[in-house]
C-alpha cells in the first residue's frame, strides 16, 4: 500500500512514475544523472503517460533540437509515428492513424502568426521561415511542471513529502529573461537531471513548507511552480492575467485528459 503523489489516493499496486518523464531525457544525458521516481497510482501512471507522449511529439516538432539540451528527441519523436521504420501491420495502423491525426492539427503559418498565445523558446530556429503550427494546451504543460514539482518535493532529501491541504501547487510560465531576473534564484539549489531538465528549488525561511521551483526543459521551456497556502494561490490566480491563446477547434486539438483535469485545478 502507497500512496500517489499526484490524485493523493491510496493504492494497493503503487507504480513507479519518473518525475521528468523517461522519454524527454536526450540522448546527451550521461548515465550518471538521477532519474528520480515517486509513488503513483495505475490511473495516473497509465494517464500522464499519454499526455507525456502526445506533449513530446507537438514539443518536439516545435523545438530546436540542435542543441544538447534537446539532442536526440527528434529521431524517438520519428520512431514513434513510424517514420523510416519497419512495423508491424498492428503497428503500422496504429501510427497511420496517428500520423492522420497529427496532420489534421497543423495550420498554416499565415493562419496563426497573427494569433496570441506563442510559447517562448518553441519555433523555427532564428532565419529559418515558419511551418505548419500545432496548438498545445497550456493545461498539458501546466500539468507537467505540477507533476515534477510534486516529484522533487516527495524526493528531495528523502523528504516524502505530498502537497496537500492547506498547500496548493500553481504553474506560471515566465519568460527567460523574467526567469533569470527572479531575486529568490539567488536561494535556491540546484535538482540536475541532465541537460535536459535543470530545476531549481528554492524556500521560505519563515515557512520550509512555501517553496518555489524554477523549471527549465530542454533548455527552450521555462515555468515557475509555486508551492503555497492554496487560499494565497485563489487570491493570486484572480489578479493574474489568464495566459495569452485561442481555442482550436475541438477535432482539431490535442485533448488533455479529463482525467488529469480533475486532480489538477
Amino acid at each position: 500500500m502507497a500512496r500517489c503523489i499526484h490524485c493523493l489516493r491510496f493504492t494497493e499496486r503503487p507504480e513507479k512514475d519518473h518525475v521528468f518523464p523517461d522519454s524527454w531525457y536526450p540522448t546527451s544525458t550521461p548515465p550518471t544523472i538521477q532519474r528520480w521516481t515517486a509513488p503513483s497510482s495505475p490511473d495516473c501512471n497509465r494517464t500522464f503517460g499519454q499526455l507525456e507522449h502526445d506533449l513530446l511529439i507537438r514539443l518536439v516538432l516545435s523545438l530546436d533540437t540542435s542543441s544538447d539540451a534537446a539532442r536526440g528527441l527528434d529521431e524517438r519523436v520519428y520512431r514513434s509515428l513510424g517514420i523510416d521504420v519497419e512495423d508491424s501491420n498492428k503497428d503500422k495502423v496504429i501510427r497511420d492513424q496517428l500520423r492522420a491525426k497529427l496532420r489534421s492539427e497543423f495550420f498554416p503559418p499565415e493562419e496563426v502568426q497573427d494569433l496570441p498565445g506563442k510559447i517562448p523558446g518553441l519555433g523555427p530556429p532564428p532565419g529559418q521561415p515558419p511551418g505548419p503550427s500545432v496548438f498545445i494546451p497550456w493545461a498539458g504543460l501546466s500539468m507537467m511542471a505540477e507533476k515534477i514539482a510534486r516529484g522533487c518535493e516527495y524526493r528531495f532529501q528523502n523528504k516524502k513529502r505530498y502537497v496537500e491541504h492547506p498547500y496548493g501547487v500553481l504553474t506560471l510560465s515566465p519568460n527567460a529573461d523574467e526567469l533569470s531576473n527572479d531575486p529568490m534564484l539567488r536561494f535556491t539549489k540546484l535538482i540536475d537531471f541532465g541537460p535536459g531538465c535543470q530545476v531549481r528549488r528554492g524556500f521560505a525561511s519563515e515557512d520550509p513548507a512555501i517553496v518555489r521551483y524554477f523549471i527549465t526543459i530542454w533548455g527552450a521551456l521555462h515555468f515557475k511552480v509555486l508551492i503555497d497556502f492554496q487560499e494565497y494561490l485563489d487570491d493570486l490566480m484572480k489578479q493574474l492575467p489568464k495566459p495569452g491563446g485561442v481555442l482550436p477547434p475541438i477535432n482539431r486539438a490535442m485533448q488533455v485528459p479529463a482525467y488529469l483535469r480533475r486532480y489538477n485545478q
